[in-house]
């Protein structure tokens, strides 16, 4: 009879026995990333979602979403020659296809407080020989880049996540040149509305372009 049990739930058992397991081993990951870097991490949840999601989010990268990315980039005003910044920057695809758009005369600073993330870009740029790619381990708030020294600001699917909005638009109004261009992607029509909403509290923007899911600014002189 508790062979029977046994043979019933010994499936479950060891997908339990497994979830459980791969959440022990990313816990132990972060707790060695959060003592490895001293600069502030994502959230644990935020982190374990990376890693349920990434077979998806990977899939989604090398096939839909470059050609995507590439409009939004170009309709962010992105041209050759410019300096770029990206903040939050997932797998890297952006940052990646902005170097292109640049060339060798450009320069690309790709920014994200979770350093798997970094690495991450730093192996994809080094097997495409990428090198015009300086990568920033940091708060969103904190870039330490020279003030109007950068010409495009694009933000994809991560401004939302942001702990501290106010002070990163802040920092984005100081590094950005005067007539540089912020643009940010979100993940829905409500997001997009709210980070509307707090770019334009600060009075340091100015809306120049909107439409469900994605919104540009120029700086307010």
């Amino acid at each position: 009879m508790q062979d029977d049990v046994w043979q019933k739930y010994e499936v479950l058992f060891w997908v339990l026995t497994g979830i459980f397991v791969y959440l022990f081993i990313l816990t132990i990951i972060y707790l060695v990333l959060k003592i490895a870097f001293h600069k502030k991490l994502g959230g644990i949840v935020l982190y374990f979602s990376y890693f349920f999601m990434f077979p998806l989010w990977f899939l989604g990268e090398i096939t839909a979403y470059p050609r995507r990315r590439k409009m939004w980039l170009i309709r962010s005003e992105l041209k050759e020659g410019h300096s770029y910044l990206e903040e939050g920057i997932g797998l890297g695809t952006s940052p990646i296809l902005a170097s292109r758009i640049v060339g060798a005369k450009g320069r690309i600073y790709a920014l994200d407080n979770h350093p798997l993330q970094i690495i991450l870009l730093s192996l994809r740029s080094k097997i495409r020989r990428i090198k015009n790619i300086k990568l920033i381990l940091s708060d969103a708030k904190d870039t330490d880049l020279e003030g109007s020294s950068i010409d495009t600001i694009f933000i994809c699917d991560a401004f939302h996540e942001f702990p501290d909005k106010r002070n990163t638009v802040v920092e984005l109004y100081r590094i950005l040149k005067p007539v540089g261009s912020l643009s940010i992607l979100e993940e829905s029509v409500r997001t997009t509305i709210n980070t509307q909403k707090i770019i334009e509290s600060t009075k340091l923007f100015k809306l120049v372009e909107r439409d469900k899911k994605f919104i540009r600014f120029k700086k307010n002189k």
